[in-house]
């Protein structure tokens, strides 16, 4: 059994990697439903924040926030046009604490405050980042959505393998399939409050719009 998981984890992780389109596939609206960030702005009641560790919650203003130690830095940037995008810049600081372990935990981009129901289309879409990789992540880089607004209710697929493999300074579309994120039949599609990209180490990426799309062509789910 184990086996069969990771060739199928490999198998998922191939055509995520293969499946990667340009920015001008999939469209990015106004819907909150389906589209979370749209053109670097946080989409309806969505909000963006940040944090670690030492605060987990910090809200963007005009694009701009750091966390506590300035281990995450987000800053308007550019893809067509001036702020249409985000600047994200994971430094991979630690802070020790008492046992010897990171104080920072994870440094988190977040859009939550928000929910929607996509329990329609679990089967059938892909949450899709619209990305620009500046430096590759050198550590665990965690997806992960929530629902509920509960700790107790998320679900993490790990995706430093595929960014790791796109092309650097290049716009793409990277498509994970919904069916990722339930694996274990138990994530509520019907109340999603958050979505996230968490790591300890170093990262640096642009990202422009985060949503929903149909599932490419050739990829069935994972």
């Amino acid at each position: 059994m184990k086996y069969v998981h990771k060739f199928y984890r490999r198998r998922t992780l191939a055509l995520l990697i293969t499946g990667l389109f340009t920015a001008q596939v999939f469209g990015f609206g106004t819907d909150p439903v389906s589209s979370y960030l749209t053109q670097g702005k946080a989409v309806g009641n969505w909000s963006a924040s940040i944090g670690n560790g030492l605060n987990y919650y910090i809200p963007l203003e005009d694009q701009q926030a750091a966390t506590v130690r300035g281990n995450l830095t987000v800053r308007p940037d550019k893809q067509n046009a001036k702020g249409d995008a985000l600047h994200l810049k994971w430094k991979g600081r630690k802070v020790k604490n008492e046992w010897g372990g990171n104080a920072l935990y994870d440094s988190t981009f977040s859009l939550g405050r928000s929910n929607a129901d996509i329990s329609s289309v679990k089967e059938l879409a892909a949450l899709v980042l619209n990305i620009k990789v500046l430096r590759a992540p050198n550590a665990l880089t965690k997806l992960t959505l929530q629902c509920k607004n509960s700790n107790k209710c998320k679900s993490e697929f790990p995706i430093n393998t595929a960014l790791g493999k796109l092309q650097k300074d290049q716009w793409l579309n990277v498509p994970i399939p919904l069916s990722c994120f339930d694996k274990s039949g138990q994530f509520d599609f019907s109340n999603l409050t958050g979505i996230s990209i968490a790591t300890q180490g170093k990262m640096e990426i642009v990202l422009a719009n985060v949503g929903l799309a149909p599932l490419p062509d050739g990829m069935s789910g994972c």
